[in-house]
């Protein structure tokens, strides 16, 4: 049984390489969304704020490519192997895996809410919204800062 459960670990390399095609699926969604922007930007400019917008939305779909990327990389690190990666990018724990990508959330987060206060003209609806994601900012960053131990398991 020993063996058995020691080999089970290579089972994470099909959540790996699933990860994987979403990133690399996610990658040309934003090679494609960039074409457009770009395309929109210079063949059929409408206005500033939709540029804003446009762009804004560009950098939440890179945060997604990089949150699939660091997850992908992450489990193979966890379950597999090491990889030859920068130090920032070595994940040795899920404590350290939760804590980078919350971060990530974090900033997504912000972004999605500039992408909607200059998409909306209603103060109120805005204002709840910006409230959703400060509530959800703030949990994760207690959690950061609180919510798991510095201590090896």
């Amino acid at each position: 049984m020993k063996k058995l459960l020691e080999s089970s670990k290579y089972l994470m390399l099909i959540l790996v390489f699933a990860s994987f095609v979403a990133t690399i699926a996610s990658l040309v969604w934003s090679i494609y969304e960039t074409v457009y922007v770009v395309y929109n930007l210079f063949i059929e400019y409408k206005g500033a704020s939709n540029t804003i917008t446009s762009l804004a939305q560009l950098m939440d779909i890179f945060l997604l490519v990089a949150v699939l990327y660091i997850f992908t990389v992450s489990i193979y690190e966890l379950f597999i192997g090491e990889l030859d990666m920068p130090e920032w990018l070595q994940i040795h724990s899920f404590d350290e895996l939760k804590t980078l990508l919350s971060n990530l959330v974090v900033l997504i987060g912000g972004i999605s809410f500039l992408k909607y206060f200059l998409e909306r003209n209603d103060p109120t609806s805005t204002f709840f919204y910006g409230a959703a994601i400060a509530v959800v900012s703030y949990v994760l960053i207690l959690y950061r800062n609180h919510g798991h131990s510095d201590k090896p398991h």
